[in-house]
């Protein structure tokens, strides 16, 4: 994840639900990421929080109460609706949802919500049958169109003993989400096309072709890409990887449908072509099993399309065509080779021995272009990722290309 948050000043107002605990984490975890917090606790939420304990977390006193003659001298709801950047609410009871939406101002969070112009994010925790209630709903979509932001909460085992949705959404996730609304947007507009992993090419129904690609790469690109406010779609072989957050993901199994994926989402604006697509596939599939009561078994192998080189000649050629190169040998001058076959814009590059390559956290990359070579250090896969995107953020910009 890319952090936008240094900096950032958020208010956080927690209301009185059982979750309320869980905000201490998410304080942490902000201040960890260099935000500056403050905290408005609601009078429900005291009755199972306590002050101080905040109040130590936070290294500065917590507001609670609009009638606080030496908080309110300095007219602290409206400093804390002018000043922040960014107003989160975790958890979100019922009842405050529906002061929220309902326009209600009774005390010192409500004035502040009411007063601030700033971006507004909403955790709602609940019991189940408060959640789905069709009153609570109205609030929702109420405040969606409002622009309030929603963080819809999690199904699971609730504190009152039921199963079901009002789950308040991971803590992790909550700040990820918080994260991309300070996200640059810097790709906003632009339609990029990516795949990654394996593929597999079948034998007979229990054996196929494949390599030990994971899919991490390809994965760490699109989410860093759709971090910057690219439409990204993601076509994947076989992984056993989390999908991206805002990227479209699309299953495929073997190198044709890779393909066909691939020509259908054209024309984009970036091609970049991470997966690990199989050279050749088998030119007889069998549909029984193959016994191996047979001796000597003779398989015959035809070529794939050539998914990048076919992209970089098509007459919907995209603006920027990115493609990967595992060598085992001369990885430079192989690598230079497949640019100019393929024709496609950049090349990365990296070696693949018995000791590195796919499967490995970090990896040391070569960037090559028709005119420029770049040796970046050893880097893991998601530091590469970043880099990869700020590059084609400056492809755009240097070359002066309409997003």
């Amino acid at each position: 994840m890319n952090n936008f948050l240094k900096n950032k000043k958020i208010l956080l107002i927690v209301t009185g639900g059982i979750a309320c605990y869980r905000s201490l984490d998410l304080i942490r975890k902000l201040q960890e990421l260099g935000s500056m917090v403050e905290c408005i606790l609601t009078k429900s939420s005291l009755e199972f929080v306590n002050q101080i304990t905040f109040e130590s977390l936070l290294g500065r006193k917590v507001h609670s109460n609009l009638f606080s003659l030496s908080e309110e001298k300095k007219m602290s709801h409206i400093y804390l609706a002018n000043e922040m950047d960014i107003i989160i609410i975790v958890p979100c009871t019922a009842n405050f949802l529906s002061k929220i939406a309902n326009g209600i101002a009774d005390d010192l969070a409500l004035n502040v919500l009411l007063a601030s112009n700033k971006n507004k994010v909403i955790a709602p925790a609940m019991n189940t049958n408060m959640w789905e209630n069709s009153i609570v709903k109205q609030n929702l979509k109420k405040l969606s169109e409002n622009k309030f932001k929603i963080l819809h909460p999690k199904s699971g085992k609730l504190a009152c003993g039921m199963k079901g949705s009002g789950k308040l959404m991971d803590i992790n996730k909550i700040i990820e989400s918080i994260n991309l609304i300070f996200s640059p947007k810097l790709l906003s507009g632009l339609k990029v096309l990516i795949t990654a992993g394996p593929s597999i090419e079948r034998i007979d129904p229990v054996r196929f072709i494949s390599n030990f690609s994971t899919g991490v790469q390809g994965y760490e690109i699109a989410n860093h890409i759709s971090d910057y406010g690219a439409d990204t779609t993601l076509i994947s072989g076989p992984t056993q990887l989390e999908e991206p957050k805002n990227s479209k993901v699309i299953k495929v199994e073997n190198s044709e449908e890779f393909y066909n994926q691939v020509e259908s989402r054209l024309p984009c604006d970036v091609f970049i072509s991470v997966a690990a697509i199989s050279d050749w596939k088998i030119k007889k599939y069998s549909k029984n099993k193959i016994k191996k009561r047979i001796n000597k078994l003779n398989l015959e192998f035809i070529k794939n399309d050539d998914i990048l080189g076919k992209v970089s000649i098509h007459n919907q050629r995209p603006k920027l065509v990115i493609g990967f190169s595992a060598e085992t040998e001369d990885l430079i001058v192989n690598s230079k080779k497949k640019l100019y076959q393929k024709k496609c814009d950049w090349i990365i590059a990296n070696k693949i021995s018995d000791n590195r390559g796919f499967g490995d956290v970090k990896n040391k990359i070569s960037f090559i272009e028709k005119n420029n070579l770049e040796n970046w250090p050893t880097m893991n896969k998601n530091q590469i990722a970043k880099k990869i995107t700020k590059k084609i953020v400056n492809f755009f910009k240097k070359n002066k290309l309409k997003i």
